[in-house]
């Protein structure tokens, strides 16, 4: 009887254990007899975006096409060794223009073109943003170019030949996205997919310096320019506003032989 006492405590014991693991929710421990609860977490549904909210799917790395028509690309035309012919009126500024152009391998005629919307070549012209000088340089891109003195014509269209240079390297030669930068800042056009931002003062100003470069590049324009104008008859006006169309631009043959670009 004495035996048979705690043979029947081991085997209710077993039974009670049997039973406490096969309860909901509990198990035993691996350490002794006492049962112990497993708390199972609470898997909390996904929460809906609210209305309106975005969400980064994936990244995107846009590669850049050349539209087809763009501009000649300097990279597949050699430097004017020169203006070609042209001036500014100003025969210290067309050599500035020229030494500033072979020096950053810039076509000194887009130099020109350039100068012609932004100043009418004046030294002396100020933006109401701030732009100054003969290549409408803002303070912020003067200093980084290292134009210490932006009323100096020399450096004023050295920081801006640098300026394109470093446009055009950026959009591998690409003279339309290079323009769009000049206006409206590097970050713009790559913000729109390397394409020309669409903002109407910039597509206007790719428009009107385009439309320049190629005027003064085309062989047969010189030949069919007007001759004999009197110099005071050629005196650059203002530049026509990027909110306003721009009527007519034309070239004409100085007394001297020499040609100019005139806005009308």
């Amino acid at each position: 009887m004495r035996k048979l006492i705690p043979a029947l405590a081991i085997i209710a014991l077993s039974c009670w254990s049997v039973l406490a693991q096969s309860a909901p929710g509990y198990q035993l421990d691996n350490f002794d007899f006492n049962a112990v609860q497993i708390q199972t977490p609470k898997i909390e549904p996904a929460k809906k975006p609210l209305p309106g909210t975005k969400r980064l799917i994936t990244s995107r790395n846009y590669t850049h096409t050349p539209e087809p028509g763009a501009l000649v690309h300097l990279t597949s035309q050699p430097i004017n060794p020169s203006l070609g012919g042209f001036t500014t009126g100003n025969s210290a500024v067309d050599n500035f223009i020229v030494e500033s152009g072979k020096r950053n391998s810039v076509d000194p005629l887009l130099l020109y073109s350039i100068m012609h919307q932004e100043s009418s070549f004046k030294p002396r012209a100020l933006s109401y943003k701030g732009a100054r000088g003969l290549m409408q340089l803002m303070p912020f891109t003067a200093s980084r170019f290292g134009v210490t003195n932006i009323w100096d014509p020399k450096q004023n269209i050295e920081g801006g030949a640098r300026y394109m240079r470093f446009l055009l390297d950026l959009f591998s030669g690409d003279v339309r996205l290079a323009l769009a930068g000049y206006n409206a800042g590097e970050g713009a056009v790559m913000k729109y997919g390397y394409q020309v931002p669409p903002y109407s003062e910039t597509r206007e100003y790719v428009r009107r310096i385009g439309r320049r470069y190629s005027l003064i590049r085309d062989p047969e324009s010189a030949a069919k320019a007007k001759a004999g104008l009197a110099t005071d008859q050629v005196a650059q006006k203002d530049p026509t506003p990027l909110n306003m169309y721009e009527r007519s631009v034309f070239m004409t043959r100085l007394p001297d032989g020499r040609l100019q670009l005139v806005s009308q």
